[in-house]
């Protein structure tokens, strides 16, 4: 591993602490220890002393597809949690062909620098004239100087200290929702560049090779590959389409946006699939804009309908080009279009009129995104600073009282609403999450809606979840217990950010349990079996909880949003509260579900 100290501008080599990789697999896990071994709890998320930790797991930078996942660990402005993030493309990849499985940055640089690093070879250089550009800008200029490499940069709102603002990994994969990127602009460093010229050496090269040879007949057999390869994400459009439309929408409004949104409509702005190394199934985007002549990239056009969607933006290259805009300032568009939607609650519910937005368009569409996309960037303006600090900046300015106006578990904007897709492991885990909401059980089985409860039953199985944990699970009264199942969703996760494969469904759904054990003895040489793999990324996920309560950030802040159990629309969502199956669910059976979840992971809540 390489620790990077900013502030005195030297790097060193150490080995790599062997008990933390058998003790946790790695990645993830791995840098959750290393983050308890160097951080100190109450260090403000933006000082020098805050840590950042990168890993990529012993499954990265091999043949094995999908492996191509970084992991990055810091305290966060946006919610004052130990994050860990996720990203994709090359950085894992090369940081292996280094020779390097974690990398931890310290300090701060005395002005704006960039690191480059080249087999274990380390070179800070000045990137003033870097500091204020666009990530894409960033990212090719740094591709031209130093071909072959790949690139993680911040852009112009990270460099701001937005709370909001996030990194991107070579111009294509995000890092760091809930302020990353301002962590280390913080401290001063624009981009780190890394470039590898070596390989993995792995432990049986043939069993190796026979275990993806079957991952790739699979692949061959896959009924959906062709769509998969062609459209990505939005080729499941009915589904997500289902999940998008506002309250009340009509076939028309279907219809309607299936024409502005829709696979059609992507096929007129794509220009080709991007795909990380190793990965046999492309999932992101490069998108050519005819207005502009621009190409940009997308970590998915899917984003790009989502927001088109919820603010009714005119087409998809506006939507297209409104994403590719956050992206390059580099700003997440989940907490952004929030905010935007929250500024037009208020202003639907009289709180707030025209002359209180200071010029921003209090209408849906792309413009009051983009405007409040600058003005928090610059941190120009009472609400640009204000909601540049988050969520509680946006309180602090319009009142405690206006929080009824959005959705937020632990300071941090839901992603999905069991309203409208029915509580799944995604929907619950969003409540229980250390960091607050995200998609870290998106790969487990209940990310596809309307499933009969054996299919389920069998997709829990192949996470290596045992009988008598399944018999907990799908047993009376609710015939999927939510809770229970999240405890494991989350292991499944750890398991996947552990040893560096990447969790989108697409990719997720050719693994199972047996097989991750078998590729990880092929690569290691470490033999596990099944239960003991499990117990060592539920042990990856339980550091993680313990981090953050000791921010202070523990269970009594696993609180499901007011929102849920309000049937009026907030934000075009609304509905009752139902749980997977469609039965209607009531606050005391969330309680009830929290309290499974607990005694899942072996602890009793109060």
């Amino acid at each position: 591993m390489m620790t990077v100290d900013l502030t005195r501008g030297v790097a060193s080599v150490d080995a790599y602490p062997m008990d933390f990789a058998l003790d946790f697999l790695g990645g993830f896990g791995a840098c959750n220890r290393l983050f308890l071994a160097c951080s100190q709890p109450g260090t403000d998320p933006l000082s020098p002393q805050n840590p950042v930790v990168f890993g990529a797991g012993p499954l990265v930078g091999t043949m094995v597809p999908g492996s191509s996942r970084v992991m990055a660990s810091a305290r966060v402005p946006l919610t004052g949690a130990v994050a860990s993030a996720s990203g994709s493309m090359g950085m894992g990849a090369n940081m292996k062909w280094s020779g390097l499985d974690h990398l931890m940055l310290t300090g701060k640089a005395a002005e704006p620098v960039l690191i480059y690093i080249e087999n274990e070879r380390v070179e800070f250089l000045p990137a003033v004239s870097l500091w204020g550009k666009g990530i894409l800008e960033t990212t090719r200029s740094l591709w031209a100087a130093y071909p072959g490499s790949s690139v993680l940069a911040i852009g112009p709102a990270g460099e701001s200290g937005a709370h909001l603002s996030l990194a991107m990994i070579d111009g294509c994969a995000t890092l760091g929702r809930g302020g990353l990127a301002a962590v280390l602009g913080a401290k001063n460093l624009k981009a780190v560049v890394v470039k590898g010229g070596g390989g993995v050496k792995v432990a049986d090269p043939a069993r190796l090779q026979e275990l993806v040879k079957g991952l790739y007949e699979r692949l061959e057999n896959f009924d959906m590959r062709e769509a998969a390869a062609a459209l990505g994400m939005i080729g499941a459009w009915p589904m997500y389409a289902s999940q998008l439309l506002p309250y009340g929408s009509s076939d028309d409004d279907l219809r309607e946006l299936t024409e502005r949104f829709g696979p059609q409509a992507y096929m007129k702005l794509k220009r080709c699939r991007v795909s990380c190394p190793s990965c046999f199934l492309a999932d992101k985007d490069e998108l050519y804009l005819p207005s502009t002549g621009e190409s940009v990239f997308s970590t998915s056009f899917l984003n790009a309908a989502i927001i088109g969607c919820a603010l009714m933006m005119r087409d998809a290259e506006e939507a297209a080009s409104t994403l590719a805009l956050l992206d390059d300032l580099g700003l997440d568009f989940m907490t952004l279009s929030w905010q935007a939607a929250f500024l037009l609650e208020l202003h639907e519910h009289g709180i707030i009129g025209e002359e209180d937005a200071e010029g921003i368009p209090l209408a849906r569409g792309a413009e009051i995104l983009r405007e409040l996309a600058a003005r928090v960037t610059e941190r120009r303006g009472e609400i640009g600073e204000a909601f540049a600090r988050g969520w509680q900046g946006a309180f602090d300015l319009f009142g405690e009282d206006t929080r009824r106006y959005t959705m937020l578990v632990r300071d941090q904007d839901c992603l999905y609403d069991p309203r409208v897709s029915g509580l799944g492991t995604m929907e619950f885990e969003q409540i229980v999450s250390p960091r607050g909401p995200t998609s870290a059980s998106a790969g487990s089985a209940t990310y596809v809606p309307g499933l009969p409860e054996e299919r389920l039953r069998r997709l829990t199985a192949r996470m290596g979840v045992g009988d008598e944990a399944l018999g907990r699970i799908f047993s009376p009264p609710w015939g999927m217990n939510v809770g229970r199942l999240t405890r494991y969703s989350e292991d499944w996760f750890s398991l996947f950010s552990s040893l560096g494969l990447c969790n989108r469904y697409q990719i997720n759904r050719f693994y199972h349990a047996e097989l991750i054990r078998d590729l990880y003895a092929a690569v290691t040489g470490v033999e596990l079996e099944v239960g003991e793999m499990m117990e060592k990324a539920a042990a990856g996920w339980e550091l993680y909880r313990e981090l953050n309560s000791r921010e202070g950030l523990g269970e009594d802040e696993d609180r499901p949003p007011q929102a849920w159990f309000d049937e009026q629309p907030l934000w075009g969502r609304g509905g009752r509260l139902r749980d997977y199956f469609g039965n209607e669910l009531m606050r005391e059976d969330i309680l009830t579900l929290l309290g499974d979840y607990y005694d899942e992971r072996g602890r009793k809540h109060a």
